[in-house]
């Protein structure tokens, strides 16, 4: 299972940079949010890059429930 925020080799992918500084920098210029970590590197949410790049979502596909029958239908044959 992937993690929710990019490595930091993915966002050398995506920047171009291993500095983490210019890494900040790129996602400033790129109007991409991102927030520090205690060490000052940019944690950038994996769905969030995504949107960015343009990748569409996963999808999950679950089947849907049956419709349920009703308990009950009313007589309208008694209806004037």
């Amino acid at each position: 299972m992937e993690s929710e925020l990019l490595t930091h080799e993915e966002l050398i992918e995506i920047t171009g940079y291993k500095s983490t500084g210019f890494q900040r920098r790129w996602l400033e210029d790129h109007l991409w949010h991102y927030v520090e970590s205690r060490r000052g590197r940019p944690l950038v949410a994996r769905d969030y890059a995504r949107m960015k790049l343009g990748i569409p979502f996963p999808t999950r596909t679950e089947p849907q429930p049956a419709p349920a029958t009703p308990a009950w239908s009313p007589d309208f044959s008694k209806v004037s």
